[in-house]
């Protein structure tokens, strides 16, 4: 499976439908690890994995300005309901409890949608006697979507993982900045048509044509992995404003 970009993002945004946008697809888009809660193991460990994420677009469909209406851009509202990629992942171990991921979609078949982005996991606790792990995770992330909304995201993550046999649970939270761009036409406030939500009128950089927002939100995960031998499964579901539903496959050497 690879990225569909099957819907557009709407024109004439006002303000708080850049930021309704921004949390949609920015902070739901950010990167996910959707891993084995234990560390690679050192110069040794390596993964190769894809995963497919699925983002519920609902709340964006309608945004912007009204159809029909004098000088908007927009032809009609949007049917699609869920936005759906793959993304192929790598992880390195690169010194004992520290591992390196990166990751992005596929340039074949991505339709108008690119992202890249990387991951720094550091277990630094063990337990002695019982099989539980602590890790700090750093992570950032650049969603390009159709070159109409560019998203940036910087975030870290506390997480806990539990491991009993081949079976692994992991949970935790963390804080991220998603800072999304707007360019031309569906950054713009409308000034003749008729919005859903009136802002103050706000206009374009006149050199970039763009209008940029920040959003700070909160994150929560909660996943479980399973192994068999050098094979992997993983299942994730993390939670920003909305859920985002998360399954990745791999080999884990």
């Amino acid at each position: 499976m690879v990225a569909r970009a099957a819907f557009q993002i709407p024109h004439g945004l006002g303000e708080s439908d850049r930021h309704e946008i921004i949390r949609t697809l920015g902070l739901n888009s950010a990167t996910k690890l959707l891993d084995n809660p234990y560390p690679l193991g050192g110069y040794s460990g390596f993964e190769i994995g894809l995963s497919a994420e699925f983002i519920d677009i609902r709340d964006i469909r309608r945004l912007g300005c009204v159809p029909g209406a004098t000088g908007c851009a927009n032809k009609s509202y949007s049917d699609e309901s869920a936005w759906n990629y793959s993304r192929l992942t790598l992880g390195k171990g690169v010194y004992q409890n520290v591992d390196v991921f990166f990751h992005f979609i596929s340039p074949l078949g991505s339709g108008h949608a690119s992202d890249y982005g990387a991951a720094l996991r550091w277990s630094f606790y063990q337990a002695e006697f019982l099989p539980i792990n602590i890790s700090a995770v750093g992570h950032f992330d650049q969603l390009n979507y159709s070159d109409a909304f560019i998203n940036r995201n910087v975030g870290a993550d506390l997480i806990v993982g539990v491991s009993v046999d081949n079976f692994a649970l992991f949970f935790g939270g963390g804080t991220i900045q998603a800072t999304g761009t707007f360019i031309g036409t569906n950054g713009a406030d409308c000034e003749s048509c008729t919005v859903v939500d009136p802002p103050p009128q706000e206009t374009l950089d006149s050199q970039s044509h763009t209008v940029t927002n920040t959003v700070i939100a909160t994150h929560t995960v909660v996943g479980l992995s399973v192994h068999f031998e050098n094979l992997f499964a993983a299942a994730e579901v993390d939670r920003y404003q909305d859920a985002v539903y998360s399954l990745k496959v791999g080999l884990r050497f």
